[in-house]
């Protein structure tokens, strides 16, 4: 391949941040509708700017003390201009990803009373205005995920201090998240136990004071703390990637070739062009009965793209007469499998979404019968309903690991690398990294999808406040029901996608320390003899790792606990967040009869922080004191419990909450039942499941992964030696 691999992902990156923008302003031309309309919209931008303003001002001050910590770390180990680097690359991580975050926020509080208004003219037009607004955080989050990475590698040639970056994007989409969604349930649950279950008013009724901190709650929590979210996994998965990449190409041939390094950009590069041909399928696509169908056929056209690139790019990379000079046909074929396996994982996840969660899947319509008994029956079936959906998922990431590392060995066999010394153990773990990079490869259209949730939501909401004509929120009522599940399908491919990103991440963990340990740090001339050495380094470092030593037995049984205390301390901070709220709603009922905005509001920023520093200080703590072996054990121990925790959250609080549309779509009695209050007792017990505790748990164990990586010098001296 004559083309220079790192000026093609940088060009298609700048391209899709250019047309992000570009669909913002494709959508600012858009009218607005009425005064009514556009007074309410403004108060919700007014205040979704606040809120983040406050936010971003307390990540920038925890982000620059955590650089200053970097750079006094790497002083007394390897150097500090290598510190310095990798502070660098840690603070350009966080200011990237709230980047992201704002244009997510940005292009969504501008669709939303568009949106709104389109609705006056048909159902298709008010989907596409919340596509094109959705598609913008699609395309922002993983265009600059790719351009960060690129510039950075074109600057430093070394992925090693590109770990800074996946730390700096892991610590802002977990205080991202985690922020945003302690903000949205509790003005989420303050709306819905006050105004539907003891006041009898619709959700969005103007004369609720929690609606508008509801609607704000949406923008910063399911907006940009999801495109913090996504530019996190994206990242991280990359940067594992290269760094197996680039361990794999000294071991096997004594020097670096760019291209095993860099191929997880290229396809996160194809990825984007994919999704182009994705988003002018779902925007164009007129005639449809479920509005879920414009975007499944745009996934669908994606996924079909990004199979043919994928095969495109690993046949001139890794096929005859490719840029690597063991390349042939079935070797090449081999690592197109790894591709297509994680391919079709993320495509089979986002099915059982539907299928445990979608409006008019049966365990959701159980769960809606089952409340004629009472709130305690919906919880009750709530809670089955996510821990039975853990399995379909997590056999499926299974199988998708086992397939693309026996794929990968074949790949290492036919390249002739098995006679090389760990050679076909590496070609396994470098076919787990394609897999990877298949599964993501249709992100921005999942992305996209994520994005429509929140805009219709506010439309819907936008719609009632104001006054609209019926016909209008009728036509909006599909596309309410539709962004919960678009929304819980984005949480379950990030959450499967996390899986991957685990094993890269820890196998990246295990080739970096051999790569300290071997001291080999200068890779612009790399010896026969160092890739020995650091070949030697990795195959000892196995033994370090077995399950009957007492600090891995120590940090899997920490890393085993941590998913449960932070998310216990997630919901405790939104159960005292929606504390306030509903008190402050209640008072303003009894004192302030139809006053429309809400006043004294918690400091939503500030319960962050909390569940936060517990995530970052325990890695810290655990590899000081005993060592890199228990933070390895501690990764994969929390790895392992968070996964099913965060599917059983994710998925069943989902069901709960579609179980309560259901019941408000006019079955078994509607709106205000008991049944239908039972319903909406259940929705907030799965809120902060759903929306704040699930699905920080992905960006938690990549934290965990990514600060692994970073601190690597500090964790091989160990305070206790066992």
């Amino acid at each position: 391949m004559a083309l220079d691999p790192l000026l093609l992902t940088t060009s298609i990156a700048i391209l899709g941040v250019l047309s992000a923008v570009g669909l913002v302003y494709r959508v600012r031309r858009r009218p607005t509708g009425n005064e009514k309309m556009v007074s309410i919209w403004r108060a919700i931008i007014e205040g979704s700017n606040a809120y983040l303003k406050r936010q971003f001002t307390t990540i920038a001050v925890i982000a620059i003390l955590l650089a200053l910590i970097i750079v006094g770390a790497f002083s007394l180990t390897a150097g500090v201009g290598y510190g310095v680097e990798i502070s660098l690359s840690f603070l350009l991580g966080v200011a990237f990803s709230l980047t992201a975050a704002y244009i997510a926020m940005f292009s969504a509080t501008n669709a939303n009373v568009r949106c709104t208004a389109a609705a006056a003219k048909s159902t298709y037009e008010a989907l596409k205005v919340a596509t094109l607004g959705g598609s913008a955080l699609g395309l922002a989050v993983i265009s600059m995920s790719l351009l960060g990475l690129s510039l950075l590698y074109a600057a430093f040639r070394d992925p090693g201090v590109l770990a800074g970056f996946g730390f700096g994007a892991s610590l802002a989409a977990l205080f991202a998240q985690l922020g945003g969604g302690i903000f949205t349930k509790s003005a989420d649950v303050g709306a819905d136990l006050v105004g539907k279950v003891e006041e009898n008013i619709p959700e969005d009724d103007p004369r609720n004071p929690a609606v508008i901190a509801d609607n704000v709650g949406d923008n910063v929590g399911d907006e940009a703390g999801r495109g913090a979210d996504l530019f996190e996994s994206l990242t991280a998965e990359n940067l594992g990637g290269m760094i197996i990449g680039l361990i794999v190409s000294i071991i096997l041939f004594s020097t670096i070739n760019v291209y095993y390094v860099t191929m997880p950009l290229i396809v996160r590069s194809l990825g984007i062009l994919a999704t182009f041909v994705g988003l002018g399928v779902a925007l164009y696509e007129k005639k449809f009965k479920n509005p879920m169908k414009p975007l499944r056929d745009g996934l669908f056209a994606s996924t079909i793209v990004a199979a043919v690139l994928m095969f495109v790019a690993t046949w001139f990379i890794f096929g005859p007469e490719g840029a690597t000079t063991n390349g042939n046909a079935a070797a090449a074929m081999a690592l197109y499998g790894c591709m297509l396996s994680g391919l079709v994982a993320g495509l089979l996840i986002v099915i059982y979404t539907e299928v445990y969660t979608g409006s008019a899947a049966r365990p959701v319509i159980q769960i809606a019968k089952r409340s004629q008994s009472g709130p305690a029956l919906n919880v009750i079936s709530g809670t089955a309903v996510g821990m039975q959906s853990t399995g379909l998922p997590i056999v499926t990431v299974a199988a998708t690991l086992l397939v693309s590392f026996i794929l990968g060995q074949s790949w290492a066999s036919l390249s002739g690398l098995s006679g090389v010394s760990g050679g076909t153990f590496l070609g396994g773990v470098y076919g787990t990294t394609m897999a990877a990079m298949g599964m993501l490869s249709v992100a921005g259209l999942v992305l996209t999808m994520d994005g429509v949730g929140p805009i219709v939501d506010n439309a819907g909401g936008i719609a009632e406040m104001s006054g609209a004509p019926p016909e209008v929120r009728d036509r909006l009522d599909p596309l309410d029901a539709l962004g919960n599940t678009t929304k819980a399908l984005t949480k379950g491919y990030a959450m499967g996608s996390a899986a991957l990103a685990s094993l890269l991440l820890f196998q990246a963990f295990v080739l970096e320390v051999a790569r300290y340990q071997a001291k080999l740090f200068d890779l612009t001339a790399i010896t026969a003899g160092q890739a020995s050495a650091l070949a030697d380094k990795l195959s000892s470092l196995g033994n370090q790792l077995a399950l009957n030593h007492p600090s891995v037995v120590i940090g899997a049984l920490v890393g085993a606990m941590l998913p449960f205390v932070f998310s216990g301390t997630a919901i405790s901070a939104v159960g005292n967040g929606a504390y306030k709220m509903v008190e402050e709603v209640r008072r303003q009922f009894r004192e302030i009869p139809g006053l429309r905005e809400g006043t004294g509001k918690p400091d939503y920023a500030r319960l962050m922080v909390a569940p936060g520093l517990i995530a970052v200080v325990t890695p810290l703590a655990i590899g000081i004191i005993l060592g890199w072996t228990a933070v390895g054990a501690l990764v994969i121990g929390a790895t392992v419990s968070a996964i099913p925790l965060a599917i059983m959250m994710m998925w069943g609080g989902a069901a709960l909450d579609n179980a309560k549309k259901y019941v408000e779509g006019g079955e078994l009695g509607g709106k205000g039942t008991a049944t239908h209050a039972a319903t909406v007792v259940g929705d907030t017990v799965g809120d902060p499941w759903k929306d704040t505790a699930g699905p920080s748990l992905h960006i938690l164990i990549k934290l965990l992964n990514t600060i692994s990586l970073v601190f690597i010098p500090l964790f091989l001296v160990a305070l206790i030696a066992i």
